[in-house]
């Protein structure tokens, strides 16, 4: 049996193919048939295991995935089951390295350009490969990030388009604010990336991909989707922002993920008794506690101390002291049934429970995000047909 098998941990992140996949199919009934879903799977498909979650997503009918880098690209294209993959990050002069680039190019990644730099490594690239690279241009429309200004994309649309090496596959922008209350910069980026397509294609006629909506974008507003969307945080299930929660669609949203472990040790501690670095706990009566194997290391927030639950023996017990780096106590007094050995839920997948994700993301004023793509490799992740 291998260490790290789900068997032999006592921590182990359960990811629900059947919410995958539903999660999916409501991004593909929502945004309509003529309009192609690139699921977000970087960052170890936002700490839910890139080998699990991107197979669903293909088999369920994904068109394109989309990765941070080129390294996360050829992690990807091991389970991808051959289904197309964009990289976000710009090619710059020198990044990736030569030989890194020569092999996404000839893997057939869609490569992203935001500057000259990036246009002319590609070309030098290409004129050494069989491949033509196949490059998508990121507009900045007001993100203030990744991507060039509009008439700068429009001088790289001009260039792309004049080298044999290279094939304009896609124009896209990402915004800023889709996920907030106001919809006033979502729209002037939108029409602002509109103005850039009406130049742009006079220039090239036919450009296959279109793409500018993330989860919000693509669940609120109709005419950011254009011909693909790139949903992220919520074919996991998670709402990106509490704006999004009076649509129909985000309740159909099923989280994805069961954080699991075990307590390790049940003991009582006598009245006035402390736990934890900095006695930031101390028993006001006799009090049963329990050690969960899971700690800030694994991603488990040391925010959480004393302010967090977990789920177990039937019941919530309140984290009591310090979040550790490898272990994390719990107050058991109330669960006099909980025992050595029992399962704890960390992180729930019912959404309105205290320790769901989004819970736990308000708790410590953060985005859900981080508390899935916090989770460490100490954690397994294991596929399960559902919950």
């Amino acid at each position: 049996m291998e260490f790290n098998s789900p068997q032999n941990q006592p921590t182990v992140a359960r990811i629900s193919e059947a919410a995958i996949r539903q999660n999916f199919l409501l991004f593909r009934n929502h945004c309509g048939p003529s309009v192609k879903i690139c699921p977000a799977v970087k960052a170890n498909a936002y700490g839910h295991g890139v080998s699990i979650v991107a197979p669903v997503l293909a088999k369920a009918g994904a068109d394109m995935f989309c990765v941070a880098n080129t390294l996360e690209a050829q992690e990807l294209e091991t389970v991808s089951q051959g289904v197309d993959i964009l990289v976000f990050t710009p090619i710059q002069a020198g990044l990736p390295e030569k030989a890194l680039l020569t092999e996404a190019v000839e893997a057939g990644y869609h490569l992203t350009i935001a500057d000259m730099s990036g246009a002319e490594a590609l070309v030098e690239t290409a004129s050494k490969s069989t491949a033509k690279a196949l490059v998508h241009i990121k507009v900045d429309t007001g993100m203030g990030r990744m991507g060039t200004m509009p008439q700068c994309a429009l001088e790289l649309v001009k260039f792309v388009s004049s080298q044999n090496g290279l094939q304009l596959q896609g124009l896209y922008t990402h915004f800023a604010s889709a996920d907030e209350e106001d919809p006033a910069f979502t729209l002037e980026q939108l029409r602002c990336f509109n103005q850039f397509l009406q130049a742009a294609t006079k220039i090239v006629k036919d450009i296959p991909l279109i793409h500018a909506a993330n989860s919000a974008a693509a669940l609120r507003f109709a005419e950011s989707r254009f011909n693909m969307v790139r949903p992220g945080l919520s074919i996991y299930g998670y709402q990106p922002s509490r704006a999004l929660g009076d649509l129909e669609a985000v309740g159909k949203l099923r989280p994805t993920l069961r954080l699991e472990s075990r307590l390790v040790l049940v003991k009582d501690l006598p009245e006035g008794h402390s736990c934890g670095y900095g006695r930031t706990f101390r028993a006001s009566r006799k009090t049963k506690i329990g050690i969960v194997p899971i700690g800030y290391s694994d991603g488990y927030d040391r925010a959480y101390s004393n302010r967090a639950v977990m789920s177990v023996a039937g019941g919530t017990a309140p984290v009591i002291g310090r979040v550790s780096m490898d272990q994390t106590i719990l107050d058991l007094t109330d669960l006099p049934q909980a025992q050595r050995g029992d399962v704890v839920t960390v992180i729930s997948e019912k959404r309105h429970e205290p320790n769901s994700v989004e819970a736990l993301a308000e708790l410590v004023n953060t985005i859900p995000y981080e508390v899935t793509c916090r989770l460490g490799r100490r954690i397994t992740r294991q596929s399960v047909s559902d919950f």
